[in-house]
């Protein structure tokens, strides 16, 4: 393009039309520049294509997303079943673990056999017995398993999320830069047929063209740089962090018999497996343990006057794809939030699940806003940090990583409290 832009530089200059030197040399100027229009028109035909292609895949890809999104349901409708599957469970187990810890199960077993009424009744019991232990442990198994299941669904969720969201952005990219060349070319274009109207007497009007092609080009360079220096400057603006709140604990001590501690200690594991929707041996993403180190009834953080349980997630926000505005959320609070919860639309449910306040009331530094899809972000729903509330005024400023259509960045607005629609998750 620079090679066919040079050859339009030189000016016309010397047009004698009344002899015939001088007209020979005007119209191999006029064929030259015209060479050199039909050239640059060639290629942005070419570009034009190339910006048809990539408009063609920008429509195919959000099929793809629409398609994605449809999966995603469906994950989070597994999910939800896994969920109410692994509850039941935990109130059959915690039953179960009750009463051993009321009638000593060593105690029932001799009481099986001296009660019976013959060695094969003694038998009988004592195999029913072991049916049920071996059921619980059928039982514990499973809750491990479909604990598993509900985070690899859900990272399964968030990478589909990542790629989609990359290539969209590469495809804008793509689009944005042809669109600077074709603008350019079509400046190239005008010099050609400037130089060309030079010699048939119609300079004045097509310099008038070129200034306005010019100008047009000025003001796409312009706007394409403005907008590549708001998200450089956005970027590099670092995270708004909200303090950690420590987290209280509770200290127990144990005087039942070797028998007693044993079941204490296994009903205790399940109930923190329940409470966090985690495997307390699985790795999240980040690397970082999934175990919990808190029970949900032994006392936990307060947050604004909330009881929160007392979690340990990993801090790592790699569980949560960059640069969403779960990530940033997850960057921002850490271990306060918890790991794999999906979607920002599905926040609420799974703080709910994992035994966090949800409700209309915002608390500055320790809640995070749930909006729905399409409210604010797409239709993935959206989450922020609540940093400020004028509950007079009805608003709020919140602190989230959003895409505003050059890419996402870290910024704070201003909305109202409303349009939460999903609620506020209490941290």
């Amino acid at each position: 393009m620079s090679t066919v832009v040079l050859s339009a530089a030189a000016p016309l200059s010397g047009v004698y039309a009344d002899t015939n030197s001088d007209i020979a040399k005007q119209d191999a100027t006029i064929s030259s520049a015209q060479d050199a229009k039909t050239q640059a028109q060639a290629q942005v035909d070419t570009i034009q294509s190339k910006i048809d292609s990539i408009q063609s895949k920008q429509a195919d890809l959000k099929n793809k997303m629409a398609k994605l999104a449809a999966e995603g349901k469906k994950l989070n409708a597994q999910v939800t079943t896994l969920r109410e599957n692994i509850n039941e469970r935990n109130a059959s187990l915690q039953a179960q673990a009750r009463s051993a810890q009321v009638n000593n199960s060593t105690t029932n077993y001799l009481d099986a056999v001296v009660n019976s009424k013959s060695l094969t009744d003694a038998i009988q019991k004592i195999s029913a017995m072991a049916t049920v232990t071996s059921a619980n442990k059928n039982m514990i198994e499973q809750q491990q398993k479909d604990m598993k299941a509900v985070q690899d669904k859900q990272a399964e969720n968030q990478k589909n999320d990542g790629i989609m969201a990359a290539a969209e952005n590469d495809l804008a990219n793509q689009a944005k830069d042809l669109s600077e060349q074709q603008a350019q070319l079509k400046v190239a274009q005008i010099n050609y047929q400037l130089t060309i109207t030079n010699a048939q007497d119609k300079k004045s009007e097509l310099q008038a063209e070129k200034a306005a092609a010019e100008k047009a080009a000025a003001e796409q360079a312009a706007k394409t740089k403005a907008a590549a220096e708001a998200v450089e400057k956005a970027n590099a603006a670092p995270i708004v962090q909200i303090s950690q709140a420590p987290a209280s604990s509770s200290s127990s001590k144990s005087n039942s018999s070797n028998s007693s501690s044993s079941s204490n200690s296994s009903n205790s594991n399940n109930s923190n497996s329940g409470s966090t929707g985690e495997s307390s041996s699985t790795p999240d993403n980040g690397g970082n343990s999934g175990s919990n180190s808190g029970n949900n009834s032994s006392g936990g953080n307060s947050s604004g006057g909330y009881n929160i349980p007392s979690t340990n997630y990993g801090s790592n926000p790699g569980t949560y794809v960059a640069p969403t505005c779960t990530y940033y959320v997850k960057s921002v609070f850490g271990s306060r939030v918890g790991d794999y919860w999906g979607n920002g639309a599905d926040w609420a449910a799974s703080a709910s699940a994992a035994g966090f306040t949800v409700d209309s009331n915002p608390v500055a530094g320790s809640s995070v806003a749930v909006f729905g899809p399409n409210v604010r972000g797409g239709s993935y729903g959206h989450v922020a940090v609540v940093q400020s509330v004028n509950k007079a005024a009805g608003t709020m400023v919140i602190g989230e990583a959003i895409n505003q259509g050059s890419g996402y960045f870290n910024t704070t607005s201003t909305v109202k409290i409303s349009d939460a629609n999903y609620g506020f998750i209490h941290v």
